[in-house]
């Protein structure tokens, strides 16, 4: 059982750190609380970490073993397996944690082979742990060897995060060759933001040249590059392992620091595992936050719909409106109608006179007239009473009915209802009353006096007033009742909005409940790592449950040999092979052409032989080769062509340079030896290459001076690893536009001694197309032209047409790769294109180059990396490459006779690729020039043969024959111009439909990759950056690979179609060849289609609405449930769905571009090698009947055909 510490300074972090792991095992984060739980056992064994991370390749391994005194370590200069390596001083053994099993522990003596086997076995092994016996390193103090970053596989990257928390100081490493690279930027970056003690180490700086920059300047420009990214380091350290007496190697001065760390351990270690707890406790958060997320996504979702909602306090308030508004109305109603009743004037002085006057007529004694007084009484009576109820019912419609009618109108109005029946009503209120009414309210016995009429009347009148108020109250309530049910509604909605509110309010209250829980626990948590913080009490039993490991020890020594990786045996040629005779044989072919032209002249009918002849010896004489030369730009393409030509020639540099096209060109009598041509790009270029970048920056321009503008804006902005080269490129725009501008467009012809600063200076080299050097040396002198691409990694988005152009049209194709470093993502796209293309070509023209061999430490290591890339090539679709191991460095001064011993490597390797390569091109490729040549020469000599023949035929015989090639020529000119190609267009037709259709199904199946590619935990981590911006970016690229892909694709479709013509050209040209035979068999030599114009194609989904993809993007919680439930997979399937129609689209527009350019471009390279054809027949006749219609010098013929004979006996 490990011993729990008892000092007092650690102690309290002892029980911190325990409080901390137990409180988040509850709460499930078991990941960071294992984290806890490693660095308590840190604690509790007082021990003090050191860290190497960095590039797989950078010597991480070497640099440990050398400070071990021991090659404890494996080292390997490419990919090892993704474990954790510690080393430290102590009792002798070595443990190894298993990632399913428990740890098991070897006791001294074990097999060191062993233990170095099980640091490459990343599949099962997590870390290794080895106590030496040594006074390299004090007591408490652990070295850690991390997997390199850089590596293909992810689980590198994985294992070395997951570790840092450990680690008290970290030491960055780099190779010389990769300092610059995003990746470094990147994770220094990150490491510096956990507030680790970080320094750097550019190691293998024995590389450097200074003829090519002065180390000062390459130390400057590393400080500016890290310093620019906002890196901040306490020292970079320059070392060489191999180089010990280089001038500027800090080797010792970083042992001498690496001592001094040491004994600063104690402070250092309390510093470090309270970074490490602070790191812990943020990772820690950000685990509360995943785990919330998905009910984060569900309320947010729930508060997004509910975002329109009022305030319940609003929508109370709006409810209460509604129910008082309901009563007030109705009383409202009421009190305007009592208002209108009320002051209603019905019964003025005229009205109360006629009422005085009909009650008057009612009196008992009242009579008229002396005879017949009773008729004419009762007709009195009436009409007062008549006269009265006429006035009154005047006065009632015009102060009293119009009014209620114009209330009730108004209310219906006010309310809005939607009746017209009711409506109908209001306007057409009346009540029906008449005579009779004013006769029942009279009083029996009453007397007629000033008071009683003045009581009569106002018993009318209330009596028409009430009812006057029922009936408008009953049409009220009608119309209330409408108005009513539709509040109602109303009243019913907002207790649904309530409802609503009421819920929004619960989802946020709830919202904050969890970030203040997520903000208590952290700050509480946080508040205990304080020096101040109260203490915390943790039995030492629970401390020591915690701090010990269940160890399984073996006792037995590990068997050697077992694990042990398969050997691979390679042996860099050292002979020689002996060059190719070729040169002697072209230049012997040559004067065999001139000779056999010699011959044909003055012999009718051979002017055709005569021009093919004297023109096939000029292109073998003037013969050159274009060779392509690829690779990434750390690769060292620059130093592998100045080794090729045994000059330092081409400026190189471990910095990235921006690319142009630099051609080598053999010097000719206009432009001499040191002549430099330079074609600056066009504004249009420039502005289409600036515009290509500022996208990165999500910026546009429409015009080039806008574009400036926009780059200006551009570099103020933060950039990113993915930005870094387009910002460096607007840079460079910037300061050298001004400079540059009046030679845009043209081509300028400069000095030797301002060629490099064209090449290398990124403010003049941005605005360059391509360069051609003129130069004489043994390489050009050999016709070769060398045309130095832009790296496979250019930013330029123009060069992926340029290099497939290369590829298709160069002699010969070189890539160069770097010894000790991974392929790159644009490597490996780059080679797969080269294997989809490969087997179009009519000769495997590839060469693979595995530069900077002399950094092997033993020819089994060597043999290893060749190996390596040979599978990683395979894997690309390139089988059987021509792969060779060469060191340009030694090469170039083997040929300057500046070589030195080099211990590993005899010779640097460049003899066996220039013996091969130059067998290539004067065997392979000449050698098809001169089989060419001698068929042309004996189709010469078997017509010459054929004129003898006719010529010494009779007269009778001649004139027979002339009618019978006569009527032949006719019947052959008739089989030539019948040659019809319609049914090779619909086999295009076909082929190009399957091609496409094959397209799409690679397509797919690339797009797991790429989706993992873009949609990976690095970058879509819950670490409070903004995520949905991190989705986009994630989107963008996987979009970007799939388009770059379909244009890749269709370059390699347009290849195999024009290699599939290639074929049905010759099959129409056998059928014409056995036609033409049946009817006068005749020499035949077979003309090529003119070259193919290959078309433009644009990258894919360039304008694709990326608003298509928002229900995909929506798929993802958080990172937890993303990658380890099926959230990936779900939106990985939305964004194909999404992606199939765009693509469709693009494939379907292509194979009509396709059809459309390839189908004129055979028929019109048909109708050339049928006029072609046509024109050897005519000849061949015109030949034949001339030795028959004239008198021929047949000994001359004789002669002729006698040396033809012996020159192709010769050529045999």
């Amino acid at each position: 059982m490990m011993q729990v510490t008892q000092r007092s300074s650690l102690r309290p972090w002892l029980e911190k750190l325990t409080y901390m792991h137990d409180e988040w095992m509850n709460k499930g984060d078991v990941e960071n609380a294992k984290k806890v739980r490693q660095l308590l056992r840190k604690v509790a064994n007082e021990e003090f970490t050191i860290a190497f991370c960095g590039h797989f390749s950078a010597g991480k391994s070497s640099l440990i073993n050398e400070l071990l005194g021991e090659p404890l370590l494996p080292s390997s200069p490419i990919p090892t397996s993704a474990n954790l390596v510690k080393v430290k001083a102590g009792k002798e053994y070595a443990r190894v944690f298993y990632k399913h099993e428990p740890p098991v522990e070897y006791a001294a003596p074990y097999d060191y082979e062993q233990i170095r086997s099980y640091c490459k076995n990343g599949d099962d092994i997590e870390a290794i742990e080895v106590s030496r016996k040594t006074t390299r390193i004090p007591d408490g103090v652990a070295i850690m060897d991390t997997p390199g970053i850089d590596s293909t596989d992810d689980a590198h990257r994985l294992a070395t995060e997951s570790a840092l928390h450990l680690a008290d100081v970290v030491f960055y490493m780099m190779d010389y060759n990769h300092v610059q690279s995003e990746l470094n930027f990147q994770f220094t970056k990150e490491l510096t933001s956990y507030g680790k003690s970080l320094y750097l180490i550019v190691n293998q700086i024995d590389k450097h040249r200074d003829a090519e920059l002065p180390f000062r300047s390459f130390q400057q420009s590393v400080q500016e590059a890290f310093r620019n990214w906002g890196v901040s380091v306490s020292r970079i350290f320059f070392t060489s392992l191999k180089d010990r007496n280089h001038p500027f190697n800090e080797l010792n001065e970083l042992v001498h620091f690496l001592q001094l760390l040491f004994a600063e351990r104690n402070t250092r270690l309390l510093n470090g595992i309270e970074v490490a707890a602070k790191r812990l406790l943020n990772d820690h958060l950000a685990y509360l936050e995943s785990v919330d997320a998905e009910r984060e996504a569900v309320v947010n979702d729930r508060l997004a719909q509910l975002a329109d909602v009022q305030t319940i306090e609003m929508l109370q308030q709006q409810q209460e409106m509604l129910e008082k508004h309901i009563h007030e109305t109705e009383a409202t109603f009421r009190q305007e109608l009592d208002n209108v009743l009320e002051h209603a004037y019905i019964m003025p002085f005229e009205t109360r006179e006629l009422a005085h006057a009909y009650l008057q007529s009612v009196q008992p004694d009242f009579k008229v007239g002396f005879l017949f007084s009773k008729a004419k009484t009762e007709q009195e009576r009436a009409a007062r009473l008549a006269a009265f109820y006429h006035n009154l019912k005047e006065k009632v419609t015009s102060q009293m009915e119009w009014h209620v009618r114009e209330q009730l109108v108004r209310f219906y109005k006010q309310q809005m209802l939607q009746d017209p029946a009711l409506m109908n009503e209001c306007q057409s209120f009346t009540v029906s009353w008449n005579e009779q009414l004013l006769a029942e309210l009279v009083k029996k016995g009453a007397g007629v006096t000033g008071e009683y009429v003045l009581n009569y009347t106002n018993d009318v009148a209330a009596e028409l007033k009430k009812r006057y108020r029922n009936e408008a109250l009953k049409l009220f309530a009608l119309m209330f009742a409408t108005w009513k049910e539709t509040i109602e509604k109303e009243c019913q909605q907002l207790a649904l909005e309530l409802e609503k509110a009421r819920e929004k309010q619960q989802l946020i209250e709830e919202q904050n409940a969890r970030q203040h829980y997520r903000e208590q626990t952290y700050m509480h948590q946080l508040s205990l790592l304080a020096a101040d913080a109260p203490a915390i009490k943790i039995a030492d039993s629970r401390l020591a449950e915690l701090v010990s490991d269940e160890i399984l020890v073996r006792t037995e020594i590990a068997r050697r040999g077992e694990q042990t990786q398969p050997s691979v045996s390679f042996q860099p040629e050292e002979k020689r092979p002996e060059p190719s005779t070729n040169s002697k044989k072209a230049a012997e072919t040559i004067r065999h052409l001139r000779e056999a032209a010699d011959l044909a002249k003055g012999i009718p009918g051979m002017n055709r032989f005569i021009h093919e002849l004297t023109e096939k010896a000029k292109r073998l004489e003037s013969r050159t080769f274009t060779v392509a030369l690829f690779g990434a730009f750390s690769a060292g393409k620059s130093s592998f062509a100045n080794a090729l030509m045994g000059e330092r020639i081409l400026p190189s540099s471990p910095n990235p340079t921006t690319a142009t096209i630099n051609k080598i060109v053999p010097p000719t009598e206009a432009k001499p030896h040191g002549t430099v041509i330079v074609q600056m790009k066009t504004e249009n270029q420039l502005f289409k290459d600036i515009q290509y970048s500022l996208r990165y920056f999500q910026l546009k321009a429409e015009t080039l001076q806008e574009a400036l503008l926009a780059s200006e804006q551009a570099l103020g902005k933060e950039v990113g690893a993915k930005e870094k080269p387009h910002y460096a490129f607007l840079q460079a725009v910037i300061h050298g536009y001004e400079q540059i501008k009046p030679l845009l467009g043209q081509t300028v012809q400069i000095d030797l001694d301002e060629f490099p600063s064209y090449v290398a200076d990124e403010t003049k080299a941005c605005f360059v197309e391509w360069m051609e050097l003129y130069y004489d040396c043994a390489l050009t002198r050999q016709g070769i032209v060398l045309v130095d691409t832009p790296g496979a990694d250019s930013i330029n988005a123009r060069h992926t047409g340029v290099a497939f152009e290369y590829i298709k049209n160069a002699d010969a194709v070189l890539f160069v790769t770097y010894y000790n470093h991974a392929f790159s993502k644009a490597d490996r796209e780059f080679l797969i294109q080269l294997g989809r293309v490969k087997d179009t070509f009519a000769m495997d023209k590839m060469f693979f180059i595995v530069n900077a061999a002399d950094l092997a430490n033993s020819k089994e290591e060597l043999a290893t990396v060749v190996a390596y890339v040979k599978d990683q090539l395979g894997q690309f679709g390139i089988r059987f490459p021509r792969l060779y191991a060469v060191s340009s460095r030694l090469a170039l001064e083997e040929k300057l006779g500046e070589r030195s011993s080099n211990g590993v490597l005899t010779n640097s390797g460049i003899q066996a690729f220039e013996a091969d390569f130059a067998r290539f091109i004067m065997d392979e490729l000449t050698n098809v020039a001169i089989i060419e040549a001698y068929a042309e020469i004996k189709r010469m000599h078997e017509t010459l043969v054929d004129y003898i023949r006719q010529s010494e035929q009779s007269n009778e015989e001649k004139e027979a024959k002339v009618k019978q090639l006569s009527d032949e020529q006719a019947l052959i000119r008739q089989v030539v111009e019948q040659l019809n190609v319609e049914s090779d267009i619909q086999a295009l037709t076909q082929e190009i439909a399957e091609l496409t259709y094959y397209v799409k199904q690679r397509l797919s199946l690339r797009m797991n990759d790429w989706f993992k590619e873009a949609f990976n935990p690095a970058v879509l981590r819950d670490d409070n950056r903004n995520i949905q911006q991190a989705l986009v970016a994630c989107l963008q690229e996987l979009i970007q690979s799939v388009g770059f892909d379909l244009a890749q694709e269709m370059r390699a479709t347009s290849l195999r179609i024009e290699r599939f013509l290639t074929k049905k050209a010759h099959e129409q040209f056998q059928l014409l060849a056995t036609a033409i035979a049946r009817i006068h068999p005749m020499p035949l030599s077979e003309a090529q289609l003119p070259p193919f114009t290959t078309p433009d194609f644009a990258l894919a989904l360039e304008t694709i609405d990326y608003s298509r993809f928002k229900k995909a993007l929506s798929l993802y919680k958080n990172a937890k449930s993303f990658f380890e439930r099926d959230e990936k997979r779900l939106m990985k399937e939305e964004i194909e769905k999404q992606l199939q129609q765009p693509i469709n689209e693009y494939v379907s527009e292509n194979e009509q571009l396709l059809l459309s350019i390839y189908t004129a471009q055979y028929e019109q390279g048909i109708r050339y090698l049928a006029h072609s054809l046509q024109q050897q027949i005519d000849d061949y006749f015109a030949g034949l009947l001339t030795a028959l219609t004239t008198i021929i010098d047949v000994p001359m013929l004789q002669a002729a055909a006698a040396q033809l004979e012996a020159i192709l006996a010769i050529g045999d």
